[in-house]
């Protein structure tokens, strides 16, 4: 269950509906675009990437459309990708850049960044037809649908949804993965794990949240987000 998650939704929601949803023209991800699009599909991508890497969790969901179960769902990747920069960034403390390296280097689950250049959205390829819009990442994944909605953009939150999963399904995986990074960073930070002891260690404490069953179903649904 994602009851947690859904609350907050209900309270970023409202937040966002407060201060307005869509691109932000003052904000400096929208002003810095190269070229005159400050309010199209360009735009939006830059803002959701700038509140994705930052955590702002209100302007994130307010660069979405979609239904309850679909925003929880962006709100589990948002976790999984401010838990990766946690445990990223306690390796680093503790090993250094060497052993973020020996981490990568050794055999267990993967454990992806998600850019934080916030020039990284010019490396999408944007496919605009009138009120629609697709962009396309290099890793060639499903692409990110967008679409007109009143006076500005929106992403479609449906887009996450890994082919053959429920939302919410993908969501409390995403969760629970995010929490097996939470967990583990502390342990990498006062050096209780070694870093290329670490990938095995996530295999092993993530595997441990789930039943057997959903350990199938779980990894590739966690697959599905990874950057590379």
């Amino acid at each position: 269950m994602v009851t947690g998650p859904k609350r907050l939704v209900a309270a970023a929601l409202a937040l966002a509906v407060l201060v307005g949803c869509g691109p932000n023209l003052d904000a400096p991800s929208a002003r810095g675009l190269a070229g005159a699009d400050t309010a199209g599909p360009r735009a939006l991508l830059a803002d959701w990437h700038a509140s994705l890497v930052a955590g702002d969790k209100a302007a994130y969901l307010a660069c979405f459309v979609g239904s309850e179960e679909e925003l929880v769902l962006a709100l589990a990747l948002m976790e999984v990708v401010q838990a990766s920069y946690a445990f990223h960034d306690a390796v680093v403390a503790a090993y250094g850049e060497g052993g973020w390296q020996a981490f990568q280097r050794s055999k267990g689950a993967r454990v992806d960044l998600f850019p934080r250049d916030l020039n990284w959205t010019g490396t999408i390829t944007l496919a605009r037809m009138g009120d629609a819009a697709f962009g396309y990442l290099r890793t060639g994944r499903t692409p990110l649908h967008m679409s007109r909605e009143g006076a500005g953009w929106r992403l479609h939150a449906s887009g996450l949804v890994p082919p053959g999963f429920e939302a919410q399904r993908a969501a409390d995986y995403l969760f629970r993965w995010a929490a097996t990074l939470r967990e583990l960073a502390p342990k990498i930070s006062e050096k209780r794990l070694r870093a290329d002891h670490a990938r095995k260690q996530v295999t092993e404490d993530f595997r441990a949240r789930l039943a057997p069953d959903e350990q199938p179903e779980a990894a590739a649904a966690v697959e599905f987000f990874m950057m590379h």
